[in-house]
């Protein structure tokens, strides 16, 4: 299939300009590039959701279902049946009568190929762990007998085993004949699944070849149009002695059917991160110090005094403010502008004889929009215009803005680009040194060692190993979240 001199404008903005490329069956294409550099778009352009203003597409029958597209966020059914989720998508191509019997060897075969064959046809999607759930989403494209696959950040909500499961289903797609788009910010992950890739920068094509004709440190430099400077911010000046600095007591901390006695103890100065696959209780323990899980037993204290985590307004209380992995649900306010959004949370700093101050809020977005690294002049554009590294960087500076003793964040980098991933460690980091404690959940075992100076490891609910993150190699921490061995 191939791409050839498509242009697309949205308003003014040039999305997408004279975009040429191939992709090949066989093979998988990776297709990088910052958020806002016009992937997205030219898949939904190739996937049919969209069409070009200019160019054309070879070799793609769009009305033969011939390609596919999973997007990042998932479209299955959670209430509905693995069975009913596979049959919507071919709704409408077998006339208006469902015929269970005669659509189940075809989806069935389907579900095989996507490593799903073990799987209850009957079986609730809901009950189905989110790796599993993202494997249904390829299925459905087969099953609608896809020769084209776009996987759009297939992994970005998964953990390093869930991930090569997915890995493997791709590679046994591509020996199959398939073709398949893969569009991801997980660089490593591209050096070793992508036979090909494709980079764009605002709206084109910057470079294009064979993956073994690219290092990691030339593709992160054509994405950004410079090379990438240090993720580590630099230490602050006059950070006091550690027994001045402020501290969070964990203490036997229990949340049923999610993870037991968990404790620990972390000071401002040092980033702490949990790390678990999906389901370890590693980002629980987050939710929980939130106010977003029940806790059955344990406590937490702030500089000794008790912090109250029964609910969210009580944990905001005690001082904790939280950065959810799910920002379009749990992070920002969508249709709400920038700076309605960094307010939101911080609305006694902007009353005025309680009313809404229009000018304080001006003033709190942009000062604090120019701490996350977004242009205080764009404090009224709508959240949902943003790009995704954008809208956690907002977020972010919506924490920020309630003053917090304690930052908890929950995969803070979820779906977010190389350069943008860079400034928010940057911004995280820098908070750790201004006496704020903060608390990270990430499952990306790359984000653990470019974040955390601290790791806490663990496995079936229970603390498998508290280490500094310097002293303890890959191999040991898979071992931890994979087996729960010793530490």
């Amino acid at each position: 299939m191939r791409v050839v001199g498509v242009s697309k404008t949205f308003g003014g903005t040039k999305a997408l300009k004279n975009v040429s490329m191939s992709f090949y069956a066989g093979e998988v294409h990776a297709l990088l590039g910052e958020n806002g550099a016009g992937k997205s778009t030219l898949m939904k352009i190739i996937a049919g959701v969209q069409s070009a203003d200019e160019g054309e597409l070879i070799g793609s029958r769009d009305e033969d279902l011939d390609v596919a597209m999973v997007f990042q966020e998932l479209s299955v059914v959670p209430e509905m049946s693995v069975r009913e989720n596979m049959e919507m998508s071919r709704f409408g191509t077998r006339g208006l009568v469902v015929d269970h019997k005669s659509m189940e060897p075809g989806l069935k075969a389907a579900l095989e190929a996507a490593g799903l064959g073990a799987v209850d046809l009957d079986m609730p999607v809901e009950a189905l762990p989110l790796a599993q759930r993202q494997l249904l989403e390829i299925a459905r494209g087969l099953y609608s007998d896809a020769k084209v696959l776009i996987l759009d950040e297939p992994t970005a909500t998964l953990s390093d085993v869930e991930i090569e499961r997915v890995h493997a289903v791709v590679r046994s797609l591509v020996d199959a004949g398939h073709g398949i788009v893969y569009i991801t910010h997980r660089l490593g992950e591209v050096f070793t699944l992508a036979d090909r890739i494709t980079i764009m920068r605002s709206g084109e094509v910057v470079a294009s070849g064979e993956t073994a004709g690219f290092t990691m440190d030339e593709v992160v430099a054509m994405m950004l149009g410079h090379e990438l400077t240090s993720n580590v911010a630099e230490p602050i000046a006059g950070l006091p002695p550690v027994e001045q600095r402020r501290m969070v007591t964990v203490d036997g901390l229990g949340a049923a059917h999610h993870f037991g006695d968990v404790s620990f103890t972390v000071r401002a100065g040092e980033v702490l991160t949990l790390f678990g696959q999906i389901g370890s209780g590693a980002d629980q323990v987050i939710r929980a110090l939130a106010g977003l899980a029940h806790i059955g037993h344990g406590s937490v204290s702030i500089d000794g005094e008790r912090a109250h985590i029964e609910s969210r307004p009580a944990s905001q209380s005690s001082g904790i403010a939280y950065v959810s992995a799910d920002r379009t649900v749990e992070g920002v306010f969508l249709d709400y502008s920038v700076a309605g959004n960094i307010s939101s949370g911080a609305l006694s700093r902007i009353l005025n004889r309680g009313f809404i101050s229009r000018r304080r809020e001006q003033k709190l977005a942009k000062d604090y929009a120019g701490l996350v690294a977004f242009d205080p002049q764009r404090v009224d554009t709508p959240v949902g215009a943003l790009s995704g590294g954008n809208q956690q960087k907002i977020a972010i500076a919506r924490a920020l803005a309630t003053s917090p003793k304690v930052l908890v964040l929950n995969e803070p980098t979820r779906g977010v680009d190389v350069g943008a991933r860079a400034e928010i460690y940057k911004v995280i980091r820098a908070l750790a040194h201004e006496n704020v404690v903060v608390i990270v959940y990430s499952s990306d075992i790359v984000e653990l060692r470019e974040l955390g100076d601290r790791v806490i490891t663990m496995f079936r609910g229970r603390v498998i190993g508290d280490r500094p993150t310097s002293s303890v190699d890959d191999a040991r921490l898979l071992s931890d979240i994979l087996h729960g061995a010793a530490a």
